[in-house]
């Protein structure tokens, strides 16, 4: 059962937003911690940022998956949609939950930072190229075996050149649709595609 926070205490009014309390509350899923917060410390907590934080645990292999898949199916994959369809309409509470969400609730965790992909690469702007990628896999999963990560980041970089390529063909599509159509999408398709355009 999530713990409810306690209210707002005016001698925290002009304290900054502490990161290490915000991620305990959602550790906790402390679902009503945003609102004990003030306008101030609302506008410092930043989604992209706690979802960096959120995702990298140490201790329990199981429990480090699990903080992992779980940000990045409940927060992770709607928030860049959601923060480039809204830039003047951001709703902050909206993603505090969803965070709240990727939670399983267990109490304290020692939270450290999960090194993020090049935003080109993660905006689909630019193909991901296998070294940045194995670079990446190894700081997430530091005692994976060195052919592990290869073939991880081999799979990532190509169904990425696939991601790519839609967004260049349908530049109006949102993130998540690209992510769908390229579960459709066959490897030949786009192959032809691309010897269509001179590539």
């Amino acid at each position: 059962m999530a713990k409810k926070s306690v209210p707002k205490d005016e001698s925290f009014e002009n304290h900054d937003l502490d990161l290490f309390k915000t991620l305990e509350a959602l550790d906790r899923k402390d679902y009503d911690f945003f609102d004990t917060l003030t306008p101030e410390q609302q506008k410092k907590l930043v989604p992209f940022l706690l979802v960096q934080w959120m995702s990298g645990i140490k201790g329990n292999r199981d429990l480090q998956r699990y903080y992992l898949q779980s940000t990045e199916y409940y927060a992770n994959k709607y928030l860049l949609n959601h923060m480039i369809a809204s830039k003047e309409h951001s709703h902050p509470k909206l993603q505090w939950l969803m965070l709240c969400a990727a939670s399983p609730g267990k109490g304290k965790q020692f939270h450290h930072w999960v090194p993020k992909i090049g935003e080109k690469v993660s905006l689909l702007k630019e193909a991901a190229k296998t070294k940045e990628i194995q670079d990446y896999y190894k700081k997430i999963y530091p005692s994976a075996s060195e052919q592990d990560i290869i073939e991880v980041a081999a799979v990532f970089v190509t169904e990425h050149k696939k991601k790519v390529v839609l967004a260049k063909k349908f530049p109006t599509l949102k993130l998540d649709e690209i992510e769908l159509l390229s579960t459709i999408v066959t490897d030949d398709e786009i192959n032809q595609y691309e010897r269509d355009s001179g590539n």
